[in-house]
């Protein structure tokens, strides 16, 4: 089989995803994730890998399994999201209230940029935000074979607005879309440009230095936005959300890089909390490779 048919037989699988039913793919999920975790292919071996430089303690077997289901759950409910209701998704998601009602009333006073590791679901929680007052715009990967096209519409359907990581511009464009009035929400625990925001992510070792994308800071920067982290994890049958403290913007790169730190320092906390909902199943820690 071509790449090219491949990759469309990746988007087939994914429109017939989006309409099977919980009571079918949940428990090919359990036994997919259950033979994975027995003979873990790289992927999960590579998560295994970070999660054991995150929390000090190599996964075993019940983890990776968790961390595998974990995906499935993320992944297919993404393709899902078109077919609930608003009522539906709100009873998926729980948050606390008060940290809610602040965040909105921020992004109603000066703006937010948002800033989420690979953890639970981004487009949950995305779909959240845009029913719950926050009307999201966030990028994503220019996926092949209509796979792009398909992820966009679905999301936009939901409220979003979506860029692809090669536009030109972007932070730019991303900076305007927070002066409209929209809630700027990116994935930013790792880099995917030249240009990246040098921290240090906490370890039990001490810390690992790395680089994360700059995009939340510059566009908090620019437009004098609040920033602010989160992080989901699954709890039973919904998605809990995490936010953090609103982060002051200050100008230059310099202080570009102390917002980005304060940024990992909450995205590392709460990874090392829930690590088997962190889906980093790509190489994160320079040097540390399945």
């Amino acid at each position: 089989m071509s790449k090219l048919s491949r990759e469309r037989a990746t988007l087939t699988v994914m429109r017939a995803a989006a309409h099977i039913p919980a009571a079918v793919w949940l428990p090919v999920a359990h036994l997919a994730s259950l033979l994975l975790a027995a003979r873990p292919p790289k992927p999960l071996r590579q998560w295994a890998l970070n999660a054991q430089v995150v929390t000090g303690v190599r996964p075993g077997f019940n983890q990776r399994y968790r961390a595998q289901l974990s995906w499935f759950r993320n992944t297919v409910g993404s393709l899902q999201l078109g077919r609930l209701t608003p009522e539906q998704i709100r009873r998926r998601v729980h948050t606390d209230s008060h940290r809610l009602d602040a965040l909105l009333a921020s992004h109603a006073e000066r703006g937010v940029v948002i800033a989420a590791p690979h953890m639970g679901s981004w487009d949950l929680a995305g779909a959240f935000g845009c029913i719950v007052g926050l009307p999201v715009t966030s990028v994503a990967e220019r996926l092949p074979a209509g796979q792009y096209e398909y992820f966009s519409a679905l999301r936009a359907k939901l409220g979003f607005q979506i860029y692809p990581y090669s536009q030109p511009e972007l932070v730019a464009t991303l900076a305007d879309d927070v002066r409209e009035g929209r809630a700027v929400c990116l994935v930013a625990d790792r880099n995917f440009s030249r240009h990246g925001l040098d921290v240090i992510w906490p370890t039990p070792d001490g810390g690992r230095k790395l680089q994360v994308p700059p995009g939340p800071a510059l566009i908090a920067q620019q437009t004098g936005a609040l920033l602010v982290p989160f992080a989901g994890w699954f709890e039973g049958n919904r998605l809990h959300l995490k936010f953090g403290e609103a982060i002051e913007p200050k100008h230059g790169m310099e202080a570009a890089g102390e917002m980005a730190q304060q940024v990992v320092d909450f995205f590392a906390a709460h990874v090392a909390d829930h690590v088997t909902d962190w889906h980093m199943m790509q190489r994160f820690f320079p040097g540390e490779i399945a």
